[in-house]
């Protein structure tokens, strides 16, 4: 039996996607210790590993933000708590005497305990990833598609000039090293990815954008939606079988309203039944003029009600596009913040759905498209071969065999 810690995130998108890998662990008799928020500890129990808490030091949530500033302080919050966590973790962890510590992408402390303590460590990206060699292949995808720095003064300033994105990835990787005490970093792969020997993607090759510059240090293990064992009930019996259509723009948003609006203008009295899910946070007793067609409430098991959907309006947050796309049901993609953008653009790709960013995201045009995804069986047919290609990574099992392997390598390695 080895033992295996695992460093995750406090937000519902990260921790989602982790749990079949960690059942799967524990199923073939390892030992696991998850640390995470406390909000987490009933489903990451139910996997059968240790819950320890981040006794409230993390909090990691997210801000809407665009631009280079924002890049830096995202950085800066990742190293600050990646600092304060891994100082205070230290010796508990070693108490531990883990073979092999996995972390988030995002939890730079896994990364760091990894090196202090010696032991083989893993990445795991449960969102979008997006890596320095994409920027090389494609430095204004990176500025204005994942900085979203279009109108930045400092990228106005220096687009097109030759170089520019391996410049300022130079200067901002300087700077972040300096203030945080750090040796030689790229910026991208090592904070925002805390790259590891071996780095852990929970999609195929076939849906990710720009996957030639993914080397063989990632490894593809496609996408298992886990069961919610804390998933609300659901009428089911109110479907009433007309064509159904689930909107839901996810955990992290606040302030939906005027989504909220959009979807119900433009789908009032269409022939179709609606299904939305608002969130906890969303004052539902505010929405006074519910179509008929509609079933409003604050949270839905989303795993059941994609497999009744013909239709998903979607933020494109990660759990929600992989979930639909292994269900097969097509989407329309309204991104907000983030990687969303990103994850937008790999749905209208795959041919799997519509993006409809900001500006073009109205009554009229979010009824088109719905309606386009409902009747060219083309989107369905290609979230179908996208879920094939999930299946056909080789999934969990793979994944595991090759932690496994990985981590009995390099202990034998570090022995010799």
């Amino acid at each position: 039996m080895a033992n295996v810690v695992y460093f995750g995130v406090d937000l519902h998108g990260h921790v989602n996607p982790t749990l079949g890998l960690i059942r799967r662990l524990v199923e073939r008799g390892e030992k696991v210790v998850y640390y995470c928020s406390d909000e987490f500890r009933g489903k990451i129990e139910r996997t059968g590993a240790e819950f320890r808490s981040y006794q409230g030091l993390l909090n990691f949530s997210m801000h809407d933000g665009s631009g280079i500033d924002t890049f830096l302080i995202f950085a800066d919050f990742i190293l600050k708590k990646g600092r304060l966590l891994a100082d205070r973790l230290n010796d508990e962890v070693s108490r531990l005497s883990p073979d092999c510590i996995i972390h988030d992408a995002f939890a730079y402390w896994g990364k760091e305990l990894a090196a202090r303590l010696g032991v083989p460590g893993v990445s795991v990206f449960a969102n979008f990833p997006f890596i320095h060699e994409m920027a090389e292949s494609d430095p204004r995808f990176f500025m204005e598609q994942v900085l979203r720095a279009a109108d930045d003064p400092l990228y106005k300033k220096y687009k097109g000039q030759e170089n520019m994105y391996r410049n300022l990835i130079d200067k901002v990787s300087r700077m972040i090293a300096r203030r945080h005490g750090l040796g030689e970093v790229n910026v991208i792969n090592d904070v925002f990815g805390s790259k590891q020997p071996l780095n852990l993607v929970f999609s195929s090759r076939a849906f990710q954008l720009y996957e030639e510059a993914f080397d063989g240090s990632y490894l593809f293990a496609g996408y298992a939606a886990d069961p919610r064992a804390d998933a609300d009930p659901f009428p089911m019996d109110r479907l009433d079988g007309r064509r159904l259509v689930y909107i839901a723009f996810g955990t992290i948003l606040h302030d939906l309203g005027a989504l909220i609006e959009v979807c119900m203008d433009a789908l009032r009295g269409e022939d179709v039944q609606v299904v939305m899910s608002v969130g906890r946070h969303f004052p539902i007793e505010r929405l006074t003029d519910v179509p008929d067609n509609f079933l409003v409430m604050p949270y839905v098991p989303q795993l059941e009600l994609l497999e009744r959907a013909d239709a998903f309006v979607t933020h494109g947050g990660a759990n929600s596009i992989y979930e639909s796309l292994c269900a097969s049901v097509p989407m329309v993609v309204a991104p907000q913040v983030f990687d969303e953008f990103m994850g937008a653009m790999m749905v209208e790709r795959a041919g799997a759905g519509i993006r409809l960013e900001s500006a073009a995201f109205t009554q009229a045009s979010l009824r088109e498209a719905v309606w386009k995804v409902l009747n060219d069986p083309a989107y369905r047919h290609a979230s179908a071969r996208i879920r094939d290609s999930f299946l056909e990574t080789g999934g969990l099992d793979m994944a595991v065999r090759t932690i496994i392997h990985y981590t009995e390598q390099r202990v034998a390695h570090e022995s010799i």
